[in-house]
């Protein structure tokens, strides 16, 4: 085993995973770190949420050509007269302290109405569609049918996965329409008549996410996000009982040959 494969997951590495920095080994180890550790996992939903909500406040200037004045031709010409030089660099550095605070909360405000994206997007997504959809007849398409529907319609071959081991049957689905484009919602049912739900739908953003806990009111559940595409199990039982359960149905996705 090499000197990389043993090597201990720090915080760099968790930033590199958030930007897409690391090679394919070093993600997988990343990755396999975080479904081992809920709370660096927490940390890296934060750092993506966060990522993307800069991105967003910042965007209308990003493409924004750079200032002549700050081009490094002109800057390299100042260095001949070092104590204006001197002089307007403080004066920058000050007008950067002085302006921190301000940014900052401008930064800030931006930050507020920033929309949400990613796995937190999908998370609120879910809960909402699982809520909208609970009580209604999921059986008006079938299997085969509805399949082929969301298949067609996400451009990715989708299965679903066999709950029954985990006491709740397959029931039916349905296309839902989310901020974030169109996703499928499929229906579980235990015995006594609860209901849990798979929903996906393809990531624009974050496209490969470690597993993560997320609840609003009585809905809560588990979202994450491999290869483009997102899931996420959500239900009105405790999470405790929908962690197993979402394993699961992450674990057959990931062997399932569609």
């Amino acid at each position: 085993m090499n000197k990389q494969t043993t090597r201990k997951i720090d915080e760099d590495d968790l930033h590199a995973y958030v930007d897409g920095l690391l090679d394919e080994q070093r993600r997988r180890e990343v990755q396999d770190h975080l479904d081992r550790h809920p709370q660096d996992a927490a940390c890296v939903g934060i750092y993506r949420e966060q990522r993307q909500l800069l991105r967003s406040a910042l965007a209308p200037i990003a493409d924004e050509p750079i200032p002549e004045r700050l081009q490094i031709h002109a800057l390299l010409a100042r260095r001949d007269d070092p104590p204006q030089w001197r002089w307007r660099m403080a004066a920058a550095v000050m007008m950067a302290l002085g302006m921190g605070s301000f940014g900052g909360w401008q930064l800030h405000g931006a930050w507020d109405a920033a929309p949400t994206a990613g796995v937190t997007a999908l998370a609120g997504e879910a809960r909402s569609s699982f809520a909208a959809y609970m009580h209604d007849d999921p059986g008006e398409t079938d299997r085969s049918t509805l399949l082929r529907l969301v298949s067609d319609k996400l451009q990715r071959s989708i299965d679903i996965p066999d709950l029954g081991a985990s006491g709740y049957r397959y029931v039916g689905g349905r296309l839902v329409s989310t901020a974030n484009g169109t996703g499928g919602l499929f229906f579980y049912e235990r015995e006594d008549g609860t209901r849990i739900a798979m929903m996906v739908r393809p990531m624009q953003v974050d496209k490969e996410a470690p597993m993560m806990k997320q609840t609003a009111g009585s809905v809560g559940g588990f979202t994450w996000a491999e290869k483009g595409l997102g899931y996420s199990v959500v239900g009105t039982a405790a999470t405790d009982l929908l962690h197993p359960i979402a394993d699961e149905v992450r674990r057959q996705l990931r062997n399932a040959k569609v």
